[in-house]
């Protein structure tokens, strides 16, 4: 059954992941610490690092809860990392596309030095952070964010 109501609401924490949608509730113990620590080295985020985020984050969104859930079409959130990143590359805005979060990730790869440099070396995590929701909205068919 797809409810157009089907919408998933999601939390990704440095420790855990949490998603819902409709009555199921999916919680996962590995969160974008985990990530961190299997891809970026000496704290650099370059494009190897965000190849093996890739990795370890389609290896989760892959497995078997995740891949069950009926999504809509939309995901909501009110993490504070999706706030940072609608500030850093969508002017702040509270809907985000698949299409424009595509602009954003493409422009944020050509030019990594400079977005990692725009944040505090303990805030790196967003980026993680960013290339999650943008595997989200590949595998899930996520057409878009609303930040709340």
């Amino acid at each position: 059954m797809n409810h157009p109501n089907s919408i998933l609401k999601f939390s990704l924490g440095l420790k855990s992941l949490s998603f819902d949608v409709d009555s199921q509730h999916i919680y996962l113990e590995q969160g974008l610490g985990f990530i961190n620590s299997k891809s970026i080295n000496n704290g650099v985020i370059d494009e190897l690092a965000i190849e093996k985020m890739i990795y370890f984050i389609e290896e989760i969104i892959e497995s078997k809860p995740l891949r069950n859930l009926k999504i809509s079409g939309v995901a909501v959130t009110s993490d504070a990392a999706m706030t940072q990143l609608s500030e850093l590359f969508f002017s702040a805005k509270k809907q985000i596309g698949r299409i424009e979060l595509e602009h954003g990730f493409n422009d944020f790869i050509e030019r990594l030095s400079y977005y990692t440099n725009q944040v505090a070396p303990d805030q790196l995590y967003i980026f993680t952070y960013f290339v999650f929701v943008r595997e989200m909205m590949h595998h899930l068919r996520v057409e878009e964010i609303q930040v709340r």
